[in-house]
């Protein structure tokens, strides 16, 4: 994940691009963290460690808020025991930036505010930060997101507006940049001729999911975001969303005072929306796998690495093999549907069936 950029237009076109063949996205860089600095002395650099520490805490959680949490409030004191590298590199001055997390930090000193601006960049541990969040029973989300298509209509003093890879709307950067920092896989629909003949503007604004569905198709996402934004009193924005596929939806409403506010507010929704589903924390589960399929040893080889590669799974125990089929008791940090979600944004294990009572899942792999 980059977090300097060459231009706000190229990275909408960009995902734009993307979301013609979405999929599951591995989130790249979880774990680093940029941060615009005054100075290079030992209370700046530890005032900095903090802020990427809670940049990194925030984004691997998923939750916004954890910093009144005790035991992040306590770590934030002591960054330097998270991390394992930090550098610095100059910051271009007409770049923007997308690396900040809001954070009370003391004053800076007047004369290191003279110096060129420069990034430190910080590299944390995860097991570290692993243990912290789990330690103040927090989620830990995976590098492995969900494809989050994005239909999105912001109502105006002029019209509506969809947004889309040509938007030239504020609210487009605000919301994409929102979602950089976040770590979450926000895509754009084209919002092309064949778009607009598969589903109107009207159709998003009354979010007419059927509708909406059909139109996603084109980009096979792995979730649908539908959103609807306006100002209905002054000096205050409103939005609606709904998360969700397959006619499974879930929804709120955010608030801000301006578009930029708003942009940050829904994000920060989706973003725990993704991570109370997909990221697990201190509970442990056991369950039995079967996998049909498995048609020769390096198949079986396969699926063991694919599911012991899982960040979720803790251990791996093959228990019964014959013809194409095995056998595996899992042992899993989180819930079993838990693992049913992650395994199905990685479309290598297709489920057959799944019995909750027992704990019990079949799958077909898909070479």
């Amino acid at each position: 994940m980059q977090f300097v950029r060459k231009s706000s237009r190229s990275l909408l076109i960009f995902l734009a691009l993307v979301a013609q063949s979405a999929s599951a996205v591995v989130v790249e860089d979880l774990y680093l963290a940029s941060v615009i600095t005054q100075g290079q002395s030992d209370s700046q650099r530890r005032k900095d460690a903090a802020e990427g520490l809670l940049q990194v805490l925030v984004r691997v959680s998923g939750r916004g808020d954890i910093a009144s949490n005790p035991m992040i409030s306590s770590a934030l004191q002591k960054p330097e025991s998270y991390y394992s590298e930090f550098s610095y590199v100059d910051q271009p001055q007409d770049l923007p930036f997308l690396g900040q997390t809001e954070l009370v930090t003391q004053p800076v000193d007047p004369l290191e505010t003279q110096r060129p601006s420069q990034v430190m960049r910080i590299r944390f541990e995860p097991s570290l930060v692993s243990k912290l969040l789990r330690s103040a029973q927090l989620p830990v989300w995976g590098s492995n997101r969900p494809a989050v298509l994005s239909w999105m209509a912001i109502r105006e003093a002029d019209g509506r507006t969809v947004i889309g890879a040509e938007s030239r709307v504020p609210f487009a950067e605000d919301v994409i940049q929102a979602a950089t920092q976040r770590g979450v896989p926000l895509l754009l629909p084209l919002w092309d001729l064949e778009d607009s003949q598969m589903i109107s503007s009207s159709e998003i604004w009354g979010r007419f999911m059927d509708r909406i569905e059909s139109a996603s198709e084109r980009y096979s996402p792995d979730k649908i975001l539908v959103f609807r934004a306006e100002s209905p009193y002054n000096n205050e924005w409103q939005g609606e969303w709904s998360l969700g596929e397959a006619g499974r939806w879930r929804g709120g409403t955010v608030y801000g005072s301006d578009q930029s506010e708003l942009a940050k507010a829904l994000v920060d929704a989706i973003a725990t929306a993704l991570s109370e589903q997909y990221g697990v924390g201190s509970m442990r589960s056991e369950m039995m796998l079967t996998v049909e399929g498995s048609t020769s040893a390096d198949h079986y080889a396969a699926v063991s690495q694919y599911l012991g590669g899982l960040t979720q799974i803790v251990s791996v125990q093959p228990v019964r093999v014959y013809s194409d089929i095995v056998a595996f008791k899992l042992r899993s940090e989180g819930e079993v549907q838990q693992i049913v979600d992650v395994i199905e944004l990685d479309r290598k294990l297709s489920l057959l069936r799944q019995d909750e009572g027992t704990a019990m899942l079949w799958y077909r792999w898909i070479p």
